[in-house]
């Protein structure tokens, strides 16, 4: 006879960012088992203290999660101070508020905290060297709210895609199918994560383990450049019949793009070996999520129906 499941004991959750991507699926995924209090940006702007207050005082939760942030990576390095207000001054009072309600925060951060220097995926001991205002912002809002409570969790995450608002599979896609030459570089590696999969793995984080404090990366597995992430997004959309005009991408060096205004980390990949270690998943690997992904995308719905039509 099997052992009687013990049920996971219904917490009250808020997200902050809740229409985002990986806000949206946080929604979705956690509101079957929790009861999940979505924040958009009209009812809280982080940008103002005001704000914030307003919007968490009146609530009674025991965790939140702070996907929410200023992402733009460009537009911080020319917006420095509203970059390090949203994205660490808020982080913090939010971390305040929650400490005095007895609440959990999970902050989400990013790979640009790393200088990128390194060769081999980075672990989560490697000490941060942001090279940009975006990766400095992340970094100073990860000290923030771990310093409020050491039983707070960050979460570094990359190159997110997932359902709702079109991320780079989505972009390379509907470029390769009006454009026949593709460049992308070829020298930034990283680590493709599915907002979905990520729903999963904070599942299994914050409920699963006693240990969801201090810093773990979180994405899909098999470290990638950038070139060959597109390379692997359109051959996915030839193989459905999508009427893609691009052959192979090219790949050029990440500083020759003339569109980027910030540096970027050229490897950025990260390493998930903690994560496993503590829940016994292995995030499985980037192809598998983008492909599931793309089938499923609006994207490719799209013009297989104007195929059909025609």
């Amino acid at each position: 006879m099997s052992p009687p499941v013990t049920p996971i004991e219904r917490k009250r959750i808020v997200v902050v960012g809740s229409a985002g991507r990986l806000g949206s699926a946080l929604v979705e995924g956690l509101g079957s088992e929790h009861t999940v209090i979505g924040l958009t940006r009209s009812r809280m702007d982080l940008a103002s203290e005001r704000s914030i207050t307003e919007a968490l005082e009146p609530l009674e939760y025991d965790l939140l999660i702070l996907p929410a942030a200023l992402t733009a990576v460009d537009y911080c390095e020319t917006h420095e101070e509203e970059a390090f207000a949203v994205n660490a001054g808020a982080p913090r009072t939010i971390a305040e508020i929650s400490a005095a309600k007895g609440a959990h925060v999970t902050y989400v951060s990013t790979d640009f905290v790393f200088n990128g220097n390194k060769q081999e995926p980075y672990l989560e001991s490697d000490t941060p060297d942001p090279v940009s205002v975006y990766g400095a912002s992340k970094l100073k809002g990860e000290e923030h709210v771990l310093n409020v409570s050491a039983a707070n969790l960050v979460v570094r995450v990359s190159w997110l895609f997932g359902p709702g608002k079109p991320a780079f599979p989505e972009w390379i896609v509907e470029k390769s199918c009006s454009d026949s030459d593709l460049t992308l570089p070829g020298n930034k590696t990283g680590s493709p994560t599915y907002s979905l999969d990520l729903v999963d793995y904070l599942n299994a984080l914050l409920f699963g383990t006693d240990d969801s404090s201090g810093v773990f990366h979180l994405c899909n597995s098999q470290p990638c450049t950038w070139r060959d992430w597109g390379q692997f997004c359109i051959d996915t959309a030839r193989d459905a019949g999508l009427p893609v005009k691009a052959g192979r991408i090219d790949g050029v060096p990440v500083d020759s793009v003339p569109a980027f205004v910030a540096k970027r980390p050229v490897n950025s990949a990260m390493s998930t070996e903690k994560f496993t270690g503590v829940t016994g998943i292995r995030p499985r690997g980037w192809q598998d999520s983008v492909r599931e992904h793309l089938l499923r995308s609006d994207c490719f719905k799209k013009h297989q129906q104007l195929e059909d039509a025609g």
